[in-house]
Protein backbone atom coordinates (compact mmCIF):
# COMPACT_ATOMS: atom_id res chain seq x y z
CA UNK A 1 0.00 0.00 0.00
CA UNK A 2 1.37 3.43 -0.87
CA UNK A 3 1.85 6.25 1.62
CA UNK A 4 -1.32 8.04 0.50
CA UNK A 5 -3.39 4.94 1.23
CA UNK A 6 -1.81 4.56 4.67
CA UNK A 7 -2.52 8.21 5.51
CA UNK A 8 -6.14 7.88 4.42
CA UNK A 9 -6.63 4.78 6.54
CA UNK A 10 -5.04 6.46 9.55
CA UNK A 11 -7.29 9.52 9.07
CA UNK A 12 -10.36 7.30 8.84
CA UNK A 13 -9.42 5.44 12.01
CA UNK A 14 -8.82 8.77 13.74
CA UNK A 15 -12.27 10.05 12.77
CA UNK A 16 -13.90 6.79 13.85
CA UNK A 17 -12.11 7.00 17.22
CA UNK A 18 -13.24 10.60 17.74
CA UNK A 19 -16.81 9.64 16.91
CA UNK A 20 -16.71 6.69 19.33
CA UNK A 21 -15.36 8.92 22.10
CA UNK A 22 -18.05 11.52 21.47
CA UNK A 23 -20.72 8.83 21.71
CA UNK A 24 -19.27 7.55 24.99
CA UNK A 25 -19.11 11.04 26.44
CA UNK A 26 -22.58 11.92 25.18
CA UNK A 27 -21.01 14.87 23.39
CA UNK A 28 -22.71 14.73 20.00
CA UNK A 29 -24.55 18.06 20.31
CA UNK A 30 -22.06 19.94 18.16
CA UNK A 31 -22.52 17.44 15.35
CA UNK A 32 -26.28 17.93 15.48
CA UNK A 33 -25.85 21.69 15.43
CA UNK A 34 -23.62 21.40 12.37
CA UNK A 35 -26.37 19.50 10.58
CA UNK A 36 -28.98 22.14 11.45
CA UNK A 37 -26.69 24.97 10.43
CA UNK A 38 -26.08 23.27 7.10
CA UNK A 39 -29.79 22.82 6.48
CA UNK A 40 -30.57 26.34 7.62
CA UNK A 41 -28.01 27.73 5.17
CA UNK A 42 -30.09 26.50 2.23
CA UNK A 43 -32.10 29.46 0.99
CA UNK A 44 -35.80 28.48 1.09
CA UNK A 45 -36.71 30.58 -1.96
CA UNK A 46 -34.33 28.50 -4.05
CA UNK A 47 -36.07 25.23 -3.24
CA UNK A 48 -39.44 25.60 -4.93
CA UNK A 49 -40.90 22.11 -5.06
CA UNK A 50 -44.64 22.81 -4.94
CA UNK A 51 -47.11 22.34 -2.08
CA UNK A 52 -45.64 20.64 0.94
CA UNK A 53 -48.46 18.08 0.78
CA UNK A 54 -46.94 16.76 -2.47
CA UNK A 55 -43.55 16.10 -0.89
CA UNK A 56 -42.66 12.50 -0.12
CA UNK A 57 -42.47 11.33 3.48
CA UNK A 58 -39.38 12.43 5.39
CA UNK A 59 -38.14 14.51 2.44
CA UNK A 60 -38.43 17.83 4.26
CA UNK A 61 -37.26 19.34 7.52
CA UNK A 62 -39.39 22.02 9.19
CA UNK A 63 -37.47 24.68 11.14
CA UNK A 64 -39.50 26.81 13.57
CA UNK A 65 -38.31 30.24 14.73
CA UNK A 66 -39.97 33.21 16.40
CA UNK A 67 -39.42 36.96 16.57
CA UNK A 68 -38.22 36.93 20.21
CA UNK A 69 -35.58 34.22 20.51
CA UNK A 70 -32.30 34.65 18.67
CA UNK A 71 -29.34 32.45 17.82
CA UNK A 72 -28.98 28.80 16.86
CA UNK A 73 -30.72 27.65 20.05
CA UNK A 74 -33.91 29.36 18.89
CA UNK A 75 -34.30 26.97 15.95
CA UNK A 76 -36.48 23.93 16.59
CA UNK A 77 -36.54 21.24 13.88
CA UNK A 78 -39.38 18.84 13.07
CA UNK A 79 -39.74 16.01 10.59
CA UNK A 80 -43.36 16.83 9.67
CA UNK A 81 -45.55 19.87 9.24
CA UNK A 82 -48.22 18.81 11.73
CA UNK A 83 -45.77 18.60 14.64
CA UNK A 84 -44.19 21.94 13.68
CA UNK A 85 -47.60 23.63 13.58
CA UNK A 86 -48.61 22.15 16.94
CA UNK A 87 -45.40 23.55 18.42
CA UNK A 88 -46.17 27.00 16.96
CA UNK A 89 -49.69 26.91 18.40
CA UNK A 90 -48.42 25.93 21.87
CA UNK A 91 -45.71 28.61 21.79
CA UNK A 92 -48.22 31.17 20.55
CA UNK A 93 -50.34 30.51 23.64
CA UNK A 94 -47.30 31.01 25.88
CA UNK A 95 -45.76 34.09 24.24
CA UNK A 96 -48.71 36.12 22.94
CA UNK A 97 -51.28 38.11 24.93
CA UNK A 98 -54.33 36.31 26.26
CA UNK A 99 -57.17 36.32 23.76
CA UNK A 100 -54.90 36.56 20.73
CA UNK A 101 -55.73 34.33 17.78
CA UNK A 102 -53.02 32.65 15.70
CA UNK A 103 -53.33 33.61 12.04
CA UNK A 104 -51.49 32.39 8.95
CA UNK A 105 -50.19 34.71 6.22
CA UNK A 106 -51.30 32.92 3.06
CA UNK A 107 -49.25 35.16 0.78
CA UNK A 108 -52.18 37.09 -0.69
CA UNK A 109 -51.99 40.12 1.61
CA UNK A 110 -54.54 38.56 3.93
CA UNK A 111 -54.54 36.47 7.11
CA UNK A 112 -56.49 33.26 7.64
CA UNK A 113 -56.88 31.05 10.71
CA UNK A 114 -53.78 28.90 11.21
CA UNK A 115 -55.43 25.55 10.58
CA UNK A 116 -53.51 22.65 9.08
CA UNK A 117 -55.81 22.78 6.04
CA UNK A 118 -55.01 26.44 5.35
CA UNK A 119 -51.28 25.92 5.88
CA UNK A 120 -51.07 22.90 3.56
CA UNK A 121 -52.50 24.94 0.69
CA UNK A 122 -49.47 27.20 0.68
CA UNK A 123 -46.68 26.97 -1.89
CA UNK A 124 -44.36 29.10 0.26
CA UNK A 125 -41.09 27.77 1.62
CA UNK A 126 -41.31 30.26 4.51
CA UNK A 127 -44.61 30.01 6.40
CA UNK A 128 -45.41 33.08 8.53
CA UNK A 129 -47.75 33.18 11.53
CA UNK A 130 -48.94 36.26 13.43
CA UNK A 131 -51.29 37.05 16.29
CA UNK A 132 -54.53 38.91 15.70
CA UNK A 133 -57.65 40.01 17.52
CA UNK A 134 -59.66 36.94 18.49
CA UNK A 135 -63.01 38.45 17.50
CA UNK A 136 -61.82 39.36 14.01
CA UNK A 137 -60.29 35.92 13.58
CA UNK A 138 -63.57 34.33 14.65
CA UNK A 139 -65.42 36.24 11.93
CA UNK A 140 -63.00 34.95 9.28
CA UNK A 141 -63.29 31.39 10.54
CA UNK A 142 -67.09 31.62 10.52
CA UNK A 143 -67.23 32.83 6.91
CA UNK A 144 -64.76 30.14 5.85
CA UNK A 145 -66.99 27.49 7.41
CA UNK A 146 -70.05 28.79 5.58
CA UNK A 147 -68.16 28.92 2.28
CA UNK A 148 -66.93 25.35 2.74
CA UNK A 149 -70.49 24.20 3.35
CA UNK A 150 -71.77 26.03 0.27
CA UNK A 151 -69.08 24.47 -1.92
CA UNK A 152 -69.87 21.00 -0.59
CA UNK A 153 -73.57 21.55 -1.33
CA UNK A 154 -72.74 22.57 -4.90
CA UNK A 155 -70.66 19.44 -5.34
CA UNK A 156 -73.46 17.22 -4.08
CA UNK A 157 -76.02 18.57 -6.55
CA UNK A 158 -73.52 18.92 -9.39
CA UNK A 159 -73.72 22.70 -9.69
CA UNK A 160 -70.81 24.90 -10.75
CA UNK A 161 -70.11 27.08 -7.67
CA UNK A 162 -68.99 29.96 -9.89
CA UNK A 163 -72.61 30.26 -11.02
CA UNK A 164 -74.04 30.40 -7.49
CA UNK A 165 -74.62 33.90 -6.14
CA UNK A 166 -74.34 32.79 -2.50
CA UNK A 167 -70.85 31.39 -3.10
CA UNK A 168 -69.74 34.60 -4.78
CA UNK A 169 -71.14 36.66 -1.89
CA UNK A 170 -69.35 34.52 0.71
CA UNK A 171 -66.06 34.76 -1.17
CA UNK A 172 -66.31 38.53 -1.33
CA UNK A 173 -67.28 38.68 2.34
CA UNK A 174 -64.32 36.48 3.28
CA UNK A 175 -61.88 38.63 1.33
CA UNK A 176 -63.14 41.77 3.05
CA UNK A 177 -62.89 40.15 6.49
CA UNK A 178 -59.35 38.92 5.80
CA UNK A 179 -58.14 42.31 4.65
CA UNK A 180 -59.55 43.95 7.76
CA UNK A 181 -57.46 41.84 10.12
CA UNK A 182 -54.34 43.48 11.53
CA UNK A 183 -51.61 42.00 13.68
CA UNK A 184 -51.59 42.75 17.40
CA UNK A 185 -49.10 45.20 18.86
CA UNK A 186 -46.12 43.60 20.62
CA UNK A 187 -47.16 40.16 19.41
CA UNK A 188 -44.66 37.39 18.75
CA UNK A 189 -44.50 36.19 15.15
CA UNK A 190 -43.50 32.67 14.09
CA UNK A 191 -42.06 31.19 10.91
CA UNK A 192 -41.74 27.64 9.67
CA UNK A 193 -39.04 27.21 7.04
CA UNK A 194 -39.77 24.20 4.84
CA UNK A 195 -36.47 22.83 3.52
CA UNK A 196 -35.84 19.71 1.44
CA UNK A 197 -33.44 17.10 2.70
CA UNK A 198 -30.84 15.87 0.23
CA UNK A 199 -29.16 12.47 0.35
CA UNK A 200 -25.58 12.25 -0.89
CA UNK A 201 -25.33 9.84 -3.80
CA UNK A 202 -22.71 7.11 -3.65
CA UNK A 203 -19.93 7.38 -6.21
CA UNK A 204 -17.34 5.03 -7.63
CA UNK A 205 -14.80 6.60 -5.32
CA UNK A 206 -16.91 5.52 -2.31
CA UNK A 207 -16.88 1.93 -3.57
CA UNK A 208 -13.12 1.97 -4.00
CA UNK A 209 -12.63 3.40 -0.51
CA UNK A 210 -14.55 0.48 0.98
Amino acid sequence: MNSDGSNNNQSSRGIDKQFANSRQDGDNISAQCDILITVEAIKPQHNWIGPNTMATANSNVFLVTNSIDEGANAIVAFSNLGSALDYVKDSHGDLNPEGAALMFDNGTNSLVPATIANVKKSYARNLRFVASNADAASVVAGIQSKLKGALQACALVGVDPSNVAKVADLRAELETAQLSIGTMDNATEFTIAVLPLHKRKHTKRDSVAK
